[in-house]
């Protein structure tokens, strides 16, 4: 049960990032984080490091992101400040759902050996 738990951040993590790509007219691309939610529970350790790699990259789109959204409401004299706090709070939420991975409960869901065996 507790694993089932752990994967809701990175499951919403691949949703939220969908969502982007939908939003700035890349609907195709929209079928990347879906193919990768799927893979998401192939218990093998190499998906555990792809999904975590990706997760971080993701995370660094999102920095991307609030920032040009940032430097775009300031240049149009808006407040940047709500902007900016949604766009860091989405990209941390990213980056703790790739270290979600690393938790002993999913290392033991994608069958990392123990080196202490």
């Amino acid at each position: 049960m507790k694993t089932a738990l752990l994967f809701i951040a990175p499951i919403l993590a691949h949703i939220l990032f969908g969502a982007h790509l939908m939003f700035h007219g890349f609907g195709y691309a929209v079928a990347v984080p879906l193919v990768l939610l799927l893979l998401l529970f192939v218990p093998r350790n190499w998906m555990r490091l792809l999904q975590m790699a990706i997760l971080f990259l993701w995370s660094l789109e999102w920095v991307r992101a609030g920032v040009m959204l940032v430097m775009a409401r300031l240049n149009e004299g808006r407040s940047p400040v709500v902007a900016g706090a949604i766009m860091a709070a989405t990209a941390l939420f990213t980056l703790l759902a790739a270290f979600v991975l690393r938790t002993a409960a999913m290392k033991r869901f994608y069958r990392v050996a123990d080196p202490a065996r």
